[in-house]
């Protein structure tokens, strides 16, 4: 009798665990002591446009797709950028979870201090330029990027700031690779 109990309990465990398995997984909720914030540069415009706010160009597009790509699983709760075009067009396939549009605010000042009121467990992407992803770094983390760091379209800066002050920063590439020209 208990035999059959225990393998009774025993098949159970193994279908339970099987179902288990089979079940889609989401991304696992960022811990509410930590807060993380993704810096990109706006992918390729168009440096031959005249006027002063390029397009993206087709190399830009491509780019803003694999970002979108890149960053499917991750609950982005907001998404900064400044009032030009080439930032705006790299915003345009993120899922939008974080909102149906983007936050436009064009003074790094006034994004470090949007970010730093995200809330805790939050995550939020920050679509900057050439010469903003330094002040944003060094904003964020107290640290200066490297002397020549090149700040170009492949590259992505993922900050993780915890309550007790500590900020990490992990560098990486997404999208075809981009040649640095010295």
């Amino acid at each position: 009798m208990f035999r059959i109990a225990y393998t009774i309990l025993g098949l159970y465990g193994v279908w339970s665990c099987g179902l288990a398995a089979a079940q889609p997984r989401s991304a696992p909720a960022p811990p509410s002591g930590v807060k993380t914030i993704i810096v990109v540069r706006h992918a390729e415009a168009d440096a031959t446009e005249h006027g002063g706010d390029p397009v993206l160009t087709a190399d830009g597009r491509a780019r803003a797709l694999e970002l979108a790509r890149a960053l499917t699983d991750t609950p982005l709760r907001s998404v900064y950028t400044t009032h030009y075009q080439r930032g705006r067009q790299t915003a345009e396939p993120l899922p939008r979870r974080a909102g149906e549009k983007p936050t436009v605010i064009d003074k790094v000042a006034a994004t470090l201090d949007a970010l730093r009121a995200e809330p805790w467990g939050a995550t939020a992407l920050v679509i900057g330029h050439s010469n903003t992803v330094p002040d944003l770094i060094r904003g964020l983390t107290g640290q200066a990027l490297p002397d020549g760091e090149p700040i170009i379209f492949d590259r992505m800066w993922i900050v993780t700031m915890t309550r007790d002050g500590v900020a990490s920063l992990l560098r990486l590439r997404y999208g075809a690779p981009v040649a640095i020209v010295k």
